[in-house]
């Protein structure tokens, strides 16, 4: 292996692989979400159908079309058991306060805060979608307000399928 010296035919090379890896070294692990196939292609089908909508919802739409670029798809079946997936049950606890919150993660048209049914395109529902417990995620909440909380925990039927 030799090493970058600054010759002119390798001098950009060089320079694009030194920055390369310190970008790599700061951002985030790839695959870090690991999201269910057929629930990728489910949003990927409502995001195409919520392209018109307000500013607002299409900030989230983006959002969630981002997240699906960036995350690792696997088989539904295939999708380890500590993923939050649609229709998870997750609970977990906002940060410095303690309060703890058990929600499921569910398709917008099914969302419903007093029965703890979040959106995936809420802010927290999208910081869930993909995560283990043990991660911490923030969230922009209405009121320019920012939330941290920490998954503890998430079941989900293996059963269910993306619909």
């Amino acid at each position: 292996v030799s090493s970058c010296k600054p010759r002119a035919s390798r001098e950009g090379l060089c320079h694009d692989f030194l920055s390369f890896r310190t970008m790599e070294a700061t951002m985030p692990k790839y695959n870090e979400l690991v999201i269910s196939a057929s629930d990728a292609e489910v949003l990927a089908l409502m995001l195409g159908e919520r392209r018109r909508q307000p500013a607002l919802e299409a900030a989230a739409t983006d959002a969630l079309a981002e997240l699906l670029l960036e995350a690792r798809l696997v088989p539904h079946e295939r999708l380890p058991a500590d993923r939050i997936a649609m229709n998870s049950k997750v609970t977990y606890e906002e940060q410095p306060a303690g309060e703890r919150r058990s929600v499921m993660l569910v398709h917008p048209i099914e969302a419903d805060a007093a029965m703890g049914r979040i959106s995936v395109l809420s802010p927290v529902g999208l910081g869930l979608l993909g995560r283990t417990p043990g991660s911490v995620v923030t969230a922009a909440v209405p009121g320019s307000k920012v939330l941290t909380i920490r998954i503890l925990e998430t079941t989900r039927n293996r059963e269910h399928r993306a619909a």
